[in-house]
């Protein structure tokens, strides 16, 4: 397939461009700095500017997969860093529907990167099974946004109306936390774990779902390879845990203790919005329409999580001690 990927240079962008090189695609990689993207995959693929996106014939392409968007998560939310998150995810999208309806083929399908944020935050409990999953189906108030990262998500699912309104294909990839030791969000646990200062957060019972990388990586190969599945897709573990059943598996895996608890207005008051949304709420999310379709997750539930993270960081402990 020929596939163009915007974004490739962020978190899923660097793990997904190899296995796709690996699988013989041709890519064309999207973004601001030309340098930049040959310098992290090498000369094994081909760099456009956006401007240069032009140049490229939409009918010739098979597939656009969109990453593009500022970290939602790297530093606290200003005024003028949530209207960053924002339009960084919106333009971009804009762009390539743009590109993509400059000719008349209904090509290429356009896989979306979105969020499970899309739902809007659920309220704690201490009993899950009362918490109503949200799938594929599940009413979103559209135009109503609930918080921040609803109103963000449904932002950049709604920048596509425009290429779906011409018959374009379009799936939207609703991804939940991405795990990987040494990226992402367990990047920045892993130093406060390491120390025994991990922290059950507020009453720790906020649904966390999550899935690890692996599985988001052969999802968007699958979805790649299964073209008429359009519309929502969840990528996301089968298995929501809570924030503190998280905590606890981290901390047992790099054989550290789990005691502090950090109160919600600790929080609120150092995180502001960002800690009200990211850290003490939640979406309890299956993946409905992938299990249906029969994708099999390697890392399905807290066990075959927990036997992950205790694999890389008892490797990092054993070497600490040298």
């Amino acid at each position: 397939m020929k596939i163009v990927i915007t974004g490739a240079t962020g978190f899923v962008g660097r793990n997904l461009v190899p296995t796709l090189l690996k699988q013989k695609h041709i890519v064309f990689l999207v973004g601001r700095d030309i340098a930049k993207i040959y310098k992290t995959f090498s000369k094994n693929v081909k760099a456009l500017t956006w401007d240069q996106l032009g140049n490229l014939r939409p009918d010739d392409i098979d597939a656009v997969i969109n990453l593009a968007g500022e970290n939602i998560g790297d530093s606290f939310w200003t005024k003028a860093k949530k209207e960053r998150i924002k339009a960084s995810r919106v333009n971009a999208a804009n762009q390539v529907v743009k590109w993509a309806l400059s000719y008349q083929q209904k090509k290429p399908h356009i896989y979306n990167a979105s969020a499970i944020g899309i739902y809007g935050l659920q309220n704690n409990s201490s009993n899950a099974s009362v918490i109503l999953p949200f799938i594929e189906t599940s009413p979103i108030p559209f135009e109503q946004p609930t918080d921040f990262l609803s109103d963000v998500a449904q932002a950049w699912e709604g920048a596509l109306k425009p290429a779906i309104e011409a018959g374009i294909p379009a799936t939207f990839m609703r991804f939940a936390v991405v795990l990987k030791c040494r990226e992402g969000i367990l990047k920045k646990l892993e130093l406060p774990y390491s120390l025994g200062l991990g922290s059950i957060l507020g009453n720790g019972q906020q649904p966390f779902t999550w899935i690890h990388i692996d599985d988001l990586i052969a999802g968007i190969h699958f979805l790649l390879n299964h073209a008429k599945v359009i519309g929502p897709v969840n990528l996301c573990s089968p298995s929501c845990v809570s924030q503190k059943e998280f905590a606890k598996a981290l901390a047992a895996a790099m054989k550290r203790p789990l005691i502090i608890k950090t109160p919600n207005w600790v929080i609120k008051t150092f995180f502001g919005q960002m800690g009200e949304e990211l850290l003490l709420k939640g979406q309890h999310v299956t993946p409905q329409r992938m299990l249906k379709l029969g994708f099999k997750f390697n890392y399905s539930d807290l066990s075959t999580l927990f036997v992950y993270l205790k694999r890389e960081y008892c490797h990092i402990d054993s070497s600490n001690t040298h």
